[in-house]
């Protein structure tokens, strides 16, 4: 019996993924580890997709601001996998908000958001109810009802309104109250913190590939695939060379509209529609490596009256060389706002100004991006929220799956990717193995 099975793994088409993302890094690993024959098409010259670092002088720039948040999917997969990493939490102090073009510090940590002084009372009581009740809320409930809809209900103070819009879009990158599900905004204000990871996400992308790899997967880069084409219950991949590659199964690990294009021509009814009703979140994002800070004592600032985020990551992991500083600013756009690169730029330097001054004989490296996807979907009210996305599977095209940040009931941005990979792996896994018993029943009955 075992050297049947052995025969029949050898012979049948690989599961070919495409995308070297997180999602299609983690099935990857995830579908070899079962024993299984992987292939996986990375159009890119490196894989990581969004996740990938990029070392300069002692500096590890990721592309944006990038936190692992504790006790979610991700932490789950990467444990499962066996994929090491380190970092630490927030630093407890070095908090601000900026508001009316001022800082105001805070003494302590997150606790303290409720001291701040241009708060007004009613506000900060109000504040203290809303955290109060969340804690209690079941939040199943409110993923049809958006945050916009939610915060015009439930809270009455404008500056409390405001603060909880900032809580959010710090939380998703999503700047879109009207359009985001309440369910998922309340859920982020429940959050157990994040982890900032040493040597950046970096660390991610070459444990998955390294656990993908030993495992038996072969991953391949360089290589665009152009069209997914039906072959009975089979599939051929197409790549840009119009080279094929048979497949027992195939999983799509990019964006809707990429996944709506490869299948049939662009012409699939829910494919189309998932590209359709999916609205990327998108960011701007500065980093800067500094060999100092001017102003230690400024760590982390949320804009509360401007869509901003200012945060030394550095101060909890290991981003920069002993002494020196990494900083991540971002801003977070509305959908459809004009990238405006210049302006952004000069926006976001200006609260450096305000921050760091003196800054700018300090810097030894930037990275601008002035119109980044922080997310391919946001998780809109209007289609039930979370449990509103659609995937893994596709209807119409057995043993075709989708995963990543836009794909299942699971997590946002980096823990969608994980959940998606770990939920999509599974059904594979299962339908793979379903299919060798059957082949060794029948190769059993021929031998009788």
């Amino acid at each position: 019996m075992d050297k049947l099975m052995a025969t029949h793994s050898h012979t049948q088409p690989p599961v070919i993924i495409v995308g070297g993302g997180l999602s299609g890094l983690s099935a990857a690993a995830y579908l070899s580890r079962a024993g299984h024959a992987v292939t996986l098409f990375e159009k890119t010259r490196t894989p990581g997709g969004r996740a990938r670092t990029r070392s300069v002088g002692g500096f590890f720039f990721n592309q944006g601001a990038h936190a692992l948040r504790l006790h979610e999917a991700g932490e789950q997969v990467l444990s499962e996998l066996g994929v090491s990493y380190s970092g630490s939490l927030p630093q407890p102090y070095g908090f601000s908000i900026l508001a009316d073009g001022k800082i105001h510090s805070l003494p302590s940590g997150a606790a303290s958001l409720l001291k701040v002084p241009f708060l007004a009372p009613a506000a900060k009581e109000e504040l203290m109810r809303v955290f109060g009740r969340v804690k209690h809320l079941n939040i199943a409930e409110f993923q049809e009802i958006s945050w916009q809809e939610w915060l015009e209900q439930e809270v009455q103070h404008p500056q409390a309104r405001q603060f909880l819009l900032a809580s959010a879009r710090t939380s998703t990158y999503i700047h879109a109250p009207d359009l985001l599900s309440a369910g998922l905004a309340l859920s982020l204000l429940n959050s157990q913190g994040v982890r900032y990871l040493d040597n950046g996400w970096q660390t991610l992308v070459d444990g998955l590939r390294q656990k993908a790899q030993e495992a038996g997967a072969h991953l391949i880069t360089h290589s665009r695939v152009k069209a997914i084409e039906m072959a009975g219950e089979r599939y051929r991949v197409r790549l840009a060379d119009d080279s094929l590659h048979e497949a027992s199964m195939v999983l799509l690990a990019t964006d809707p509209e990429t996944v709506s294009a490869l299948v049939a021509d662009g012409t699939h009814e829910t494919l189309s529609h998932w590209a359709a009703q999916a609205i990327p979140a998108y960011v701007a994002c500065l980093d800067i490596a500094l060999r100092r800070l001017k102003k230690a004592e400024n760590l982390v600032a949320y804009g509360i009256d401007r869509p901003f985020y200012y945060s030394v990551h550095s101060a909890s992991a290991h981003l920069a060389p002993e002494g020196s500083a990494l900083i991540h600013l971002m801003k977070y756009l509305r959908p459809g706002e004009a990238a405006e690169p210049e302006a952004t730029q000069q926006e976001m330097e200006a609260l450096m100004d305000l921050l760091q001054p003196g800054w700018r004989a300090e810097v030894v490296e930037q990275s601008f991006l002035p119109h980044m996807i922080a997310s391919n979907a946001i998780v809109q009210a209007r289609f039930g929220g979370l449990s509103g996305r659609p995937g893994p599977e596709i209807p119409g095209f057995p043993n075709l799956y989708v995963v990543g940040d836009w794909v299942g009931p699971e997590g946002e941005k980096a823990d969608a990717c994980f959940a998606s990979a770990r939920s999509a792996a599974r059904l594979i896994i299962a339908k793979l193995s379903s299919r060798q018993s059957v082949s060794l029943v029948n190769s059993s009955d021929v031998i009788d």
